[in-house]
């Protein structure tokens, strides 16, 4: 894999755009986009997409999308999270906004997803030799992950994200 590549992440919550490219080696992101899609907006907890939320979606991944197109990007990355992996009519939304964007979204695992987000804190932060525990606060859900410099030592994804929470008890 080289040259440019764009890299989406489409949260429960919020969506985001990367658009990285190699140099001398090292990946340096050049931009960085969010769009607040509340993908789980009123029906997070009984597994679904709304229609609403996936016109959200839709519009908004248009948008990356004209931004991936316009930087000449043709190796795109894109991750659904907690919304979709709990969503009943998860395929149907996925079909649909593979039709209207182009884009193939990849659902990943609550246990991938911890994975990515050691993997993110690790090339932030200069990690040591001393466990960390980082704590990823999701719309859908939250991941513990205890690790150090070197690998995961623990991991866990919870379905207990922030709208989950507020749509069952507020």
């Amino acid at each position: 894999m080289t040259g440019r590549i764009a890299i989406l992440d489409l949260g429960t919550n919020t969506f985001h755009l990367l658009l990285a490219e190699e140099r001398e080696g090292q990946w340096v992101v050049f931009h960085k986009e969010r769009q607040a899609v509340k993908l789980g907006k009123g029906g997070i907890n009984r597994g679904l997409i709304q229609d609403d939320a996936l016109k959200r979606a839709v519009a908004s991944l248009q948008l990356f999308k004209t931004t991936i197109d316009r930087e000449g990007i043709s190796q795109v990355f894109a991750f659904g999270t907690s919304a979709l992996r709990s969503a009943e009519n998860g395929t149907a939304v996925l079909a649909d906004i593979r039709r209207q964007t182009g884009i193939n979204v990849r659902v990943i695992t609550g246990d991938e997803e911890a994975e990515y987000i050691y993997y993110g804190v690790r090339s932030a932060l200069n990690m040591d030799s001393s466990p960390a525990l980082i704590v990823d606060i999701g719309g859908g859900s939250v991941e513990f992950i205890i690790g150090d410099g070197d690998k995961i030592h623990w991991k866990v994804s919870l379905d207990i994200g922030a709208q989950r929470m507020l749509e069952q008890f507020h």
